[in-house]
């Protein structure tokens, strides 16, 4: 029976049809280093500025406790350690979060980020759920990460960019919502 199912799949997303069950449905999004979790707790720290209380210990955080305000979908240069308790509100919301790390700057990976972030299904507002931020602390130079789900690399990988997406909303608590762009 699991052998059916898993041609079927197969055959459906050869087909282009349908989304694909998440990463842990397969060894090829394991293979590409793709993790699956558990999220942690969604409940709302007292503070955004207590970035100690935010997250729940991964790196990158996958979920967790967070506060109560989100970060507006799109691209944002300038976010840091602070605004993590923010975007992991996002993460509660299924929004997809890319994540770079680039001291020295890395314009192509952060272009390609960007051009997978504008692809991203849009929410019922019509803006791409999901958003472009620096990750000082990331293992690698990019990363992306929905509720339970992250995979972090050296370069811009689609397939694993995709894995993580194909998760979007399975895990995420409040699964579904839109995201306000920026102004």
């Amino acid at each position: 029976m699991r052998g059916a199912a898993v041609a079927l799949a197969g055959l459906l997303a050869a087909a282009g049809c349908s989304k694909a069950p998440g990463p842990s449905a397969g060894s090829a999004c394991d293979a590409l280093g793709v993790r699956t979790g558990e999220g942690g707790a969604n409940n709302h720290v007292a503070s955004c500025g207590d970035v100690a209380a935010c997250g729940n210990g991964e790196n990158p955080p996958t979920g967790g406790p967070h506060c109560g305000q989100w970060m507006a979908c799109g691209t944002h240069p300038d976010a840091g350690a602070a605004e993590s308790c923010q975007w992991v509100h996002n993460l509660e919301h299924g929004h997809l979060v890319l994540l770079y790390n680039c001291p020295e700057g890395c314009p192509e990976e952060l272009a390609a980020l960007e051009a997978f972030r504008r692809n991203v299904p849009n929410g019922v507002n019509g803006v791409p759920r999901a958003l472009v931020v620096p990750w000082p602390t990331l293992p690698g130079k990019v990363g992306a990460v929905v509720w339970g789900t992250s995979w972090v690399g050296q370069s811009v990988d689609e397939a694993a960019l995709k894995c993580v997406l194909d998760a979007q909303d399975e895990a995420a608590p409040e699964p579904g919502l839109g995201c306000a762009s920026q102004t």
